[in-house]
């Protein structure tokens, strides 16, 4: 290559950067911190087919790494390859680099790994007798001899940064970075089940997460992760769309965060940061959780390797996908169905802990140790004979609340202050105390939330169950319950659009401009009617009713936003969602206002045939239960 002489301003000649100082360059985009050459060291591991990877880390990993795994090693001719810049067995062709389908590919790790560090490599393939063992020195190789090791390679790395002693500045306490090791490792575990994953912390065993994917096995990564009581408050994600596959298990509304530390993404398997299906999922929780709370889960979507772009970020933390409309509209779908399934489930204590290196007893059944949608619903189906049996009376029939073999309806939940009642409705609310209640216990077994006893501080349901008792929040319980009937029934009679008196006028640039053209169609369907109006502006004359004294500009600009990046809009539905939850908070029965037993009951019956009746909008539980077993704990009796 011919150098051209030039002088830029700093005074300096154009010339060759060294093997070395290139290699420290990058390795300021490849290694962050300790974790990062874990990251690098790891993921080779796996591509080299290792099913059993050990770590060691002191101070961090500041003071030394060293990763040992069992894969197929490499020959002293591999392993001297290996360690030259952009140096791969990965890929081979441009073809190859547009269908990745390993965790390294750049050939860049080793190299700027060693040249910040002491580095030293031992590895031997299955046709040698004896291993190879290369030491670095700052990148440059020192010394080369013979080991015997068993197949595999293993890798030490001492004194990161010994030679950039600026980057030192940069790293945290012992301890936080140990702790990114840590969450690192788990990751892996978690994508890559069929490998076995030990750490050791300053010579103490830190890690120890098994190869399987049988339940209990999964359950134990997903514990180390989450935490114990994440598999007693999850729901199992299962989704086929075309060539794309959804997988996971995502975390009920009251299991939340305050950060997006405990959303786990992995697409081929590989951890990443989508900020686009962060939104998304976001969005799927949208009315679950507070605006500052965050969703606990872990999701898995598989797509064909040539339909992502890994190769958009040094650490290969980000993606690209090339339909990515259709890849984003199928997530959400995913998440909506699943959790469809809530029913009124919220936080449960849990009940089965998963001991550290202990298998569970024989008697003790598996079902328990992953999230109930794995193993049996999670709400209950009035189809299913069980169900009619579970809550039958004493006769056998089966219950028979109303004519129709429903809940009693949404009228009968509170008793309206004025206006003309039906025949029916009037004699539920003039029976007398003496009157049958409306749930006796001669006609059936008791429901899922079973019969309120009593009414505590004008707030609080008290209700026994067949297995303990329930203490409702009645408030949150009613709000929920108006909330979603109000959703149904906006969802039935459609978006009603409002005209503007005087239309609202958008002057836009060349870009927005036809971008807005282009969206014209979709927003209509929204409820927002749009029509050019000259060059490069456009007249807002139809907006949805509920939305006619908003911030019209802004709303339309940013719904446009939203259909260029993901094909939908939530905008729009986001702001008639935090309406109609204004409106049910407005309309539901206020704390500290005294209800009737068949109050109180017409409530709880109402809440199990309602969507997310478990928590509010706000993703706070709506209802808490105590076991028997749990009272007789407290009272001594057990």
């Amino acid at each position: 290559m011919t150098l051209i002489d030039a002088l830029p301003s700093q005074g300096r000649p154009i010339q060759r950067l060294s093997e070395v100082l290139a290699n420290q360059i990058a390795a300021g985009e490849v290694v962050e911190r300790p974790a990062s050459v874990v990251k690098e060291l790891v993921e080779n591991s796996l591509d080299a087919g290792a099913t059993r990877i050990e770590v060691w880390i002191d101070q961090g990993g500041k003071r030394q790494i060293r990763v040992q795994d069992n894969g197929h090693g490499m020959s002293a001719t591999q392993a001297r390859l290996a360690m030259e810049r952009h140096a791969t067995s990965k890929i081979a062709s441009v073809e190859d680099l547009f269908a990745i389908q390993t965790l390294g590919f750049r050939g860049e790790a080793l190299p700027s790994i060693a040249s910040v560090s002491h580095f030293e490599l031992e590895s031997r393939s299955m046709a040698q007798v004896d291993g190879v063992r290369l030491l670095f020195r700052g990148g440059v190789l020192e010394q080369e001899s013979h080991v015997v090791i068993p197949v595999g390679t293993r890798i030490s790395v001492r004194n990161l940064f010994y030679n950039t002693p600026a980057r030192l500045k940069f790293m945290s306490s012992d301890n936080t970075e140990a702790q990114h090791v840590t969450e690192l490792l788990q990751r892996l575990a978690l994508a890559h089940p069929n490998s076995d994953f030990k750490l050791w912390i300053n010579g103490r065993e830190s890690l120890d997460i098994r190869a399987g994917t049988e339940e209990y096995l999964t359950g134990q990564r997903l514990a180390a992760i989450f935490g114990d009581d994440f598999l007693d408050n999850c729901l199992e994600v299962t989704s086929q769309q075309e060539h794309i596959s959804i997988s996971g298990w995502i975390g009920l509304p009251t299991l939340s965060r305050s950060n997006t530390r405990s959303i786990q993404l992995f697409v081929n398997n590989r951890w990443v940061r989508d900020k686009v299906i962060l939104s998304v999922i976001r969005e799927a929780y949208r009315d679950l959780l507070a605006h500052n709370r965050y969703p606990v889960l872990a999701l898995f979507i598989q797509v064909p390797p040539e339909s992502v772009d890994v190769n958009v970020h040094p650490t290969k933390q980000e993606v690209r996908f090339h339909q990515q409309k259709f890849v984003y509209a199928t997530v959400h779908r995913a998440l909506d169905s699943s959790l469809a399934t809530l029913g009124q489930r919220t936080y449960q204590t849990p009940q089965h802990p998963i001991p550290p290196h202990q298998e569970p007893a024989e008697s003790d059944p598996l079902l328990a140790r992953l999230p109930a949608a794995v193993s049996r619903p999670v709400h209950w189906d009035r189809s299913d004979t069980a169900f009619s049996t579970a809550y039958s009376g004493n006769r056998g029939t089966p219950c028979k609340v109303s004519e129709g073999g429903e809940w009693p309806p949404a009228s009968l939940l509170f008793r309206p202050k004025d206006g003309p009642r039906s025949d029916a409705l009037a004699s539920e609310w003039n029976r007398g105390s003496s009157a049958e209640p409306l749930f006796s216990p001669e006609s059936m077994a008791e429901p899922p939330l079973g019969r309120a006893l009593a009414q505590i501080h004008g707030s609080y349901i008290l209700a026994q169950t067949a297995t303990g008792i329930v203490l409702v929040d009645q408030h949150a319980a009613h709000e929920r319950i108006v909330y979603e009937s109000l959703k149904q029934a906006y969802a039935k009679e459609g978006i009603k659009r409002q005209k503007l008196l005087m239309p609202v006028i958008l002057q836009l640039s060349q870009t927005e401009a036809a971008a807005m053209a282009q969206q014209l169609p979709a927003l209509a369907d929204l409820g927002v009617v749009v029509e050019p109006f000259g060059k490069q502006a456009f007249a807002i004359r139809e907006v949805p009713a509920l939305l006619a004294d908003g911030e019209i500009e802004a709303l339309v600009l940013d719904l446009v936003n939203d259909l260029e990046k993901v094909g939908s809009s939530s905008g729009v539905e986001a702001r008639l969602e935090q309406m109609l939850a204004t409106m049910a908070c407005h309309n539901s029965v206020r704390a500290r206002k005294k209800l009737g037993l068949e109050e109180m009951d017409a409530l709880l019956r109402q809440m199990e045939s309602t969507n997310f009746s478990g928590q509010c909008g706000h993703g706070r539980p709506t209802y808490t239960s105590i076991s028997l077993a749990e009272l007789e704990k407290m009272f001594g009796r057990r």
